[in-house]
């Protein structure tokens, strides 16, 4: 028996947890210049700044989506003539070049479609191994794929004098007094709207905590409070981590939360600031009393301000990237930032 389509799509291609589907922006026409005239009334010129005050951040989503379809396109342009002219070097097809470079190359072995089985066995329900290690080996396929195909135009690019001269769009992003971690000087600052019981959120932290070793002392990390409503006990757990805050282990119980998504309730935070050493007395007064409970709310209407619906959500100055994306995607992004002057 097979599984549709439609599951393994819900079950392997879901990145993040949003509060509702987000409408499609409608893509904006950009005039020859923002003091443009695009309207007029009575003589008197309406132009592209007067609409994007007035549009504030929707028009700044807009942009952001705009501007995702242009690299997307002009990535896939820039890599059919790469492969084009590579295929010319070496007297070949374009088919055949990737054939040898690419697909000849993907190989996943039967012990690889058990693996993902067995660490992801709660999205097949009660399928089991046999009916679904096909549609497992064709996702493990695709992703080498991806990563080998990645790999061999990066190596082409190197060989070839390759820039993109779109910039992308951003919206400012305030940190505010949120958790942060990194120098202030940062020339990279990255801001992450996240939800404790976000099963999403937490498969993210491995990424999270590999941009931070990796990029330390070079970038700011930021972390913002985002409980979607369908968490019940996500408000709260948010609250938890600002009263341990106020005891200096606001990290220690940030960490504790996401190792413990499946247990968030009152009773087992205030186990939880026992076993991060906090002096549990000033703990629970401090959970008990809804201390930060409007600290967290005023998180919400800000995440939602700059267009947040999911978690978990990033902007990399200011830069949007929603879903809880593998780290090549962050390091391409914070590289290109790095090297800005």
């Amino acid at each position: 028996m097979k599984m549709k389509l439609s599951l393994l799509a819900l079950a392997l291609f879901a990145i993040g947890c949003n509060e509702k589907a987000s409408p499609s922006a409608n893509l904006p026409t950009q005039p020859a210049s923002a003091s443009a005239p695009i309207a007029s009334l009575n003589g008197q010129p309406i132009t592209d700044e007067d609409v994007r005050k007035v549009a504030g951040v929707k028009f700044a989503q807009a942009e952001m989506e705009l501007f995702d379809i242009r690299k997307d396109a002009v990535d896939q342009i820039i890599a059919g003539k790469l492969l084009e002219e590579e295929a010319k070097k070496q007297n070949t097809t374009k088919d055949a070049l990737l054939k040898k470079e690419v697909f000849d190359k993907v190989n996943v072995a039967d012990g690889d479609v058990k693996k993902f089985f067995e660490e992801k066995k709660d999205r097949f329900g009660d399928k089991k191994l046999e009916d679904v290690q096909g549609n497992i080996r064709g996702f493990l396929s695709g992703e080498q794929n991806k990563k080998l195909m990645d790999s061999y135009l990066s190596q082409l690019k190197k060989k070839n004098d390759v820039a993109y001269l779109i910039k992308a769009p951003t919206i400012d992003v305030p940190e505010g007094d949120a958790p942060a971690m990194g120098p202030k000087d940062a020339k990279v600052r990255l801001v992450e709207f996240s939800d404790y019981q976000c099963p999403f959120c937490g498969r993210a932290r491995a990424t999270v905590n590999k941009i931070n070793e990796e990029y330390k002392g070079k970038i700011r990390y930021v972390f913002r409070d985002f409980p979607l409503s369908f968490h019940k006990d996500s408000q709260k757990a948010h609250e938890a981590s600002h009263c341990a805050e106020d005891q200096n282990k606001y990290w220690e119980m940030n960490k504790k939360l996401f190792e413990s998504q499946k247990d968030l309730q009152v009773e087992s935070l205030k186990k939880y600031a026992q076993e991060v050493k906090l002096n549990g007395k000033k703990f629970d007064e401090c959970l008990d009393s809804g201390k930060y409970a409007d600290r967290v709310k005023s998180e919400i209407q800000a995440g939602s301000s700059l267009g947040v619906s999911g978690t978990p959500a990033y902007f990399i100055n200011g830069r949007m990237v929603s879903g809880a994306r593998p780290f090549e995607d962050f390091k391409a992004i914070i590289d290109e930032e790095l090297k800005k002057d």
